[in-house]
Formats: C-alpha cells, structure tokens, sequence
C-alpha cells in the first residue's frame, strides 16, 4: 500500500478505530492473531461496536483475519499508528506521496512539520522478505523464536536512532536523529546524491571524509557494518558526506567485527579506484585505523546483553 493510500485510510478512522488498533498492537505482546474476545474485554465495550469497527480496518486492509474471531494489524496499521503518534507530538504535518527509498528493509519518504521543517521518514520493515535473512546478521534479535514482524521492524528502528543518537553526538556525518516511535524514524533531511550517482570534482576529498567519519565511528566503538557507494549521500555543490541507513551497525569490540570492518573498506576502496583510479591499499587505511580498532573481540552474548536488555525494555 503507498503512502498516500495509508494516508486516506488514516483520514478515514474515527478515534474508536484508532483506539482498537493500539489495542490490537498492545495484545501482539501475547498473540500473533488476536482473539476479538480479547479486544472486546481490553476495551470493555460490545462486541458488535468493536466488529463494526474491525470490519471497517479489514476493509481497508489494515487488519488481517484469520476466522471470524482472531486478526492482526498489518504494516499499512503500523504505520498509521506511528504516524498518528508522530502528527499528535509535532513532529510532522504532512507527507510527501513519493518515497524517496524504497528497499526490502524501509521505506523513506519527505515529510514536514507545521512550521516548515523538512524531516526524512524512514519506515522499517524487517520481516517483509523474510526473517531468516535477517537473523544472520541482526544479534540484537538473539534466539527469539516466536518474536513477530512487528517486534523486529521496532527494535530495527530503536538500534537505528540508536546509532544515530551516538554518531552525530561524536560529530560523525550522519542525519541529526528527531524522534521515533514504533518502527518510524524521524530524521534530518540531507541535500545530498547517493554517491554512485554523483561524478565527484574532488574525489580524494570525498574518500578523506568517509575514512575519516570511519575514524571517529571506532573512537565510539561502532562500525556501519553496510557501508558503500549507495549509503553515503554526497552535497552536490560542497561535496560534504552523509552517511545513511544504521540498522546493521554492530560495535567494534564484538567477535567478527574486524571482518566488517575490513569489508566495508574494500567496498569503498574499490569504488575509488574503479571510478576515479584512487589506488589506496587496504593495508594501509588499516594501519591508520589500527590504534582504535579494539585488541580483543568478544563474544555477541557478552557485547550485546546490556543493549539488547535496553533495547528490549524500550520497545515491548
């Protein structure tokens, strides 16, 4: 569903709607299909007001029924709720009807706030290819094994803003984090052309800038984990970086993340000398990074137990 159709459903709910939503996503906790029993004594309303009103969303697809007695929000409901909850905190107004990514993982979109300020949407969607796949590099998730899409698309989102939080607080070129909430990240919108699609006039520059931010990350313990040419965004008239998309960023300290590491600058390496014929060794970037990078790694388990607690506490 794009967003200008969320948007009409949006306008279409009346605030019991609403409420039956935030209800349903409450009991998720518990189910992944609901039980109308459930919603009707949470809600300690009739029965038929609350299939009235089931009936409306299933419609309008926002709810998934399995029988006549069990349903589950799907992502165009969670995306109401979080832009409900968004418009009621200020933070935006409107949103632009075009994305301005769309990936396996999020979607992203303009957006502006009643006193003009441009925000990036970014909208997580961990699940929506397939949840083994994220797993395999995601180690907040742990072992979880009944966990539902809508708890990875959040926790997804959290470790983003996260990032984001420490990043631009250590003045690494990231967009300024401004609010979350469920699986939507609101952030700074940056002028800037994805790099694979700029032709740099000052190509060492650029290269300086994204090893240099990649500096700055290791004295804050974090790697990106994805960086390449499509994740850093480039200012068409000052050529200063951005760098994007942080859901698979991982710390340095952990058991594997040399290897990240290593992998990331590859990537960019190869990129500047295949587009600009900039022949600089990994060798030698790594001996520039050397005293920041962590001298023993730990296991995930050990690394990850205070974030995931945090995280965790934060998103149930």
């Amino acid at each position: 569903m794009s967003i200008s159709n969320v948007v009409a459903s949006y306008n279409e709910l009346s605030k019991l709607d609403l409420r039956v939503l935030r209800v349903i996503e409450v009991l998720h906790r518990n189910y992944e299909y609901v039980p109308v029993r459930r919603i009707v004594k949470y809600m300690n309303l009739s029965e038929e007001v609350i299939n009235k009103s089931i009936s409306k969303m299933n419609k309008l697809k926002l709810l998934v029924r399995r029988g006549p007695d069990n349903v589950r929000l799907t992502f165009p409901a969670y995306d109401i709720l979080s832009i409900h909850t968004m418009v009621k905190r200020g933070v935006i107004d409107a949103i632009a009807p075009t994305p301005l990514g769309v990936g396996k993982e999020s979607d992203v979109y303009a957006a502006e706030s009643s006193s003009g300020d441009k925000y990036a949407l970014k909208f997580h969607r961990i699940g929506r290819v397939s949840f083994r796949n994220t797993r395999k590099y995601r180690v907040w998730i742990g072992e979880r094994r009944h966990i539902t899409w809508l708890y990875e698309a959040k926790i997804s989102a959290h470790m983003e803003y996260m990032a984001l939080t420490e990043a631009y607080r250590a003045k690494v070129p990231v967009p300024k984090p401004r609010a979350i909430t469920r699986h939507l990240v609101a952030m700074e919108y940056i002028n800037g052309i994805e790099l694979f699609k700029t032709r740099l006039s000052n190509p060492e520059s650029v290269l300086e800038q994204i090893i240099s931010a990649i500096e700055d990350l290791l004295r804050i313990n974090i790697i990106h984990g994805d960086l390449n040419e499509y994740n850093i965004l480039v200012n068409p008239s000052s050529e200063k970086i951005t760098i994007i998309d942080w859901p698979q960023w991982m710390y340095a300290n952990v058991k594997g993340s040399k290897t990240i590491l290593m992998r990331d600058l590859n990537i960019i390496l190869r990129y500047f000398k295949s587009n600009y014929g900039l022949n600089i060794s990994i060798d030698a970037v790594m001996g520039r990074l050397a005293p920041l990078i962590p001298s023993s790694e730990l296991p995930p388990e050990k690394v990850y137990s205070r974030l995931i607690k945090r995280i965790t506490s934060l998103v149930s």
